[in-house]
């Protein structure tokens, strides 16, 4: 079966120039100054951002060079411990516990001192991971802070770092209002072994912790 186009339509057709089809892309400039950035490897990237003016790109640089556990960056990550934004600096303290060098052992205990109380308990918990004892008289102290959470954690590193010089800080730990900081006490104490017995025993009669002292002091060897 044919199909007739019709004369007029026909002549139409004819008269349709056909040329080459631009993109948009084509007649897009990308500047220069876009291209070196994108240019840039990726860990130099990174670093650079932890000075951008956007404290969200810095918290997320740090998290990513955190997670690279990229060496490099170490400096310019404890000095993040000092930046404006407490976004920032508890993302700065997570990753310099990723990265695991203990060179950023002495930032971390002033960031103990941080207004902000999540980058206190940040701290805590990261100096703990470190396991370095010239934290333990700064988590000693912490074991005061104003914060639950900050001394729990606190009790928490102690145990992990394992310092009988702890002792009887975190015997008195026992006394805490809060349940979570007197539990992790305990615990802390089983930790750190033998020379904390004494300071258990005692604690079996206390009715608040004796349970948890009871569970602790039978798994020391």
């Amino acid at each position: 079966m044919k199909i007739k186009i019709p004369l007029p339509l026909l002549k139409n057709i004819q008269k349709i120039k056909f040329g080459t089809v631009k993109t948009v892309h084509e007649n897009l400039e990308i500047p220069k100054k876009v291209i070196e950035e994108i240019s840039v490897r990726s860990t130099e990237a990174l670093i650079k951002s932890l000075s951008d003016k956007d404290p969200f790109v810095r918290a997320i640089s740090c998290e990513v060079l955190g997670r690279m556990r990229e060496k490099k960056a170490l400096k310019q990550i404890m000095m993040l411990l000092k930046d404006p934004s407490k976004y920032v600096r508890e993302k700065a303290a997570i990753a310099l516990g990723q990265i695991g060098d203990r060179k950023a052992v002495p930032v971390l205990v002033e960031a103990l001192n941080d207004e902000a109380e999540e980058v206190r308990v940040t701290a805590a918990g990261v100096l703990g991971h470190l396991r370095d004892k010239i934290a333990v008289p700064a988590l000693i102290k912490t074991l005061d802070d104003p914060s639950p959470t900050a001394r729990m954690k606190a009790a928490i590193s102690l145990g992990i770092i394992g310092d009988p010089k702890a002792i009887p800080a975190l015997f008195k730990a026992l006394k805490d209002p809060h349940e979570l900081v007197r539990r992790y006490a305990c615990e802390a104490l089983g930790n750190i072994g033998r020379p904390a017995i004494p300071a258990l025993l005692l604690a079996l009669k206390d009715e608040n912790v004796r349970a948890h002292a009871a569970q602790v002091i039978v798994k020391i060897k």
